[in-house]
């Protein structure tokens, strides 16, 4: 069994995201991918008439979001990425900030730890 990590920490903020890459190259933690993503509220405002009034009222809506997936070694290196993000971005307890967690991961191919 692997001890590696799936890091998963998505961002509502997306002009902060630059320095958290930043920060994690930093640290020695150079991989990771970045996607894009929508969240529910605005995928129904978009799509369907009846929520689209709804937008004005949500505060601090953000169209995308962006998603920061990392495989790292170990539980001391997920730790290190995770209290670096948190540094850099901010309280993830606040309102409209984002989220962060992570995944064990089993059987793999193509890492090289």
């Amino acid at each position: 069994m692997s001890k590696a990590k799936l890091l998963v920490c998505i961002i509502e903020k997306e002009d902060r995201l630059e320095e958290v890459l930043e920060a994690l190259l930093e640290q020695g933690i150079t991989g990771a991918s970045i996607l894009d993503a929508r969240g529910m509220f605005e995928y129904m405002a978009d799509e369907i008439p009846l929520f689209a009034g709804f937008r004005a009222l949500v505060q601090g809506s953000n169209p995308t979001n962006k998603i920061i997936l990392s495989v790292v070694p170990d539980k001391d290196t997920l730790r290190l990425a995770m209290d670096t993000i948190q540094s850099v971005y901010g309280d993830f307890s606040l309102p409209n900030t984002g989220i962060m967690f992570s995944l064990d991961i089993g059987d793999s191919r193509g890492l090289s730890f």
